[in-house]
């Protein structure tokens, strides 16, 4: 083999070094009263009240957030000693750093409810824009839009394949799981964890949450959708589904032709019959079949692995002669 390249999702480290060097907490007030104070997090006033055996209604509270922001300069080098760490770790012969702006394809789709909807109240660490500047500045981190930066390490990571190199995609979201033939870098994992990620791979259940890699992971991630990005491969469904019949369904097939064998069916059962709904452009979607809704969600789950990849569904089945 060739190189190695070092291939990182910046937007994850930007945030996670922001947001270790601040502190938050919450200031309740009690409208009624004018009382206030001062919980760690809402969790922590909620179980407050419960052990007093207080109702919490919600009307009855403002809740406002804190922030105290976190020293500037020492979340900076933390950042240059954590990416010479990455790079000794895998003994990289060069590494390439990508951003986020603004909204991607995945916005664009015709789902029920908005693409990533659910972020909309959720606050940013305060030196995120200095972190992502410290990398652009630092390691000439490129800043993409339209795709996300999932969708790029992933295409980055396939196109040095190509090459006859060797990538490693440093990244802890579990949409890299997906990269197959792709050695994967978490650095969550003590001690850091090198994978390379198989071509079925397998499904398993950690805690509530199921994980998993390879193309298994791939489908479940279509059928079950993403809590983080707010999409779900069921929502329109009147059959009763959820998580674990996702799982049990792919979790013993054997080879690719098979977990796509077995994801077609799945949709074949979630929508029997064709149907109308209201995307959440508010445009109405008119005779809508299992395949629009299996497409749908492969489109929300899938990451790019070229830059001109149309994520058909169709064309990637048939390359593992699966036809529809």
């Amino acid at each position: 083999m060739g190189k190695r390249i070092l291939i990182i999702d910046g937007d994850l480290i930007a945030y996670r070094f922001a947001a270790a060097g601040e502190q938050r907490s919450i200031c309740v007030k009690h409208i009624k009263s004018s009382k206030e104070r001062i919980f760690k997090t809402r969790t922590a006033f909620k179980e407050f009240l419960a052990a007093k055996d207080y109702e919490y209604v919600p009307e009855d509270y403002t809740i406002e957030d804190i922030q105290t922001v976190g020293n500037k300069d020492f979340t900076l080098s933390t950042i240059k000693k954590f990416i010479d760490k990455m790079i000794g770790f895998t003994w990289a012969d060069d590494f390439e750093v990508y951003l986020g702006s603004g909204k991607t394809h995945r916005h664009y789709l015709p789902l029920p409810t908005p693409y990533k909807g659910n972020r909309k109240d959720t606050l940013k660490p305060l030196l995120f824009e200095d972190t992502r500047n410290y990398l652009r500045k630092k390691y000439k981190a490129k800043v993409i839009s339209e795709l996300e930066v999932d969708d790029v390490v992933t295409i980055r990571s396939y196109e040095e394949l190509q090459e006859g190199n060797e990538p490693i995609l440093a990244s802890i979201d579990k949409d890299s799981q997906q990269s197959t033939g792709v050695e994967v870098l978490n650095y969550m994992k003590d001690p850091w964890e090198l994978k390379m990620i198989p071509d079925v791979g397998i499904l398993y259940k950690e805690k509530t949450t199921i994980k998993g890699d390879g193309l298994k992971f791939l489908a479940y991630q279509t059928l079950a959708g993403d809590d983080a990005d707010g999409y779900c491969g069921y929502d329109l469904s009147q059959v009763k589904y959820g998580p674990t019949k996702a799982m049990k369904a792919l979790e013993n097939a054997q080879t690719e032709k098979e977990v796509l064998e077995i994801l077609i069916s799945e949709f074949k059962k979630l929508y029997p019959n064709e149907f109308t709904y209201t995307d959440c452009h508010g445009v109405e979607q008119v005779d809508v079949n299992w395949f629009d809704m299996l497409q749908l969600y492969w489109d929300c789950a899938y990451m790019k692995r070229a830059w001109d990849d149309n994520s058909s569904f169709v064309q990637f089945a048939a390359e593992r002669e699966v036809y529809l």
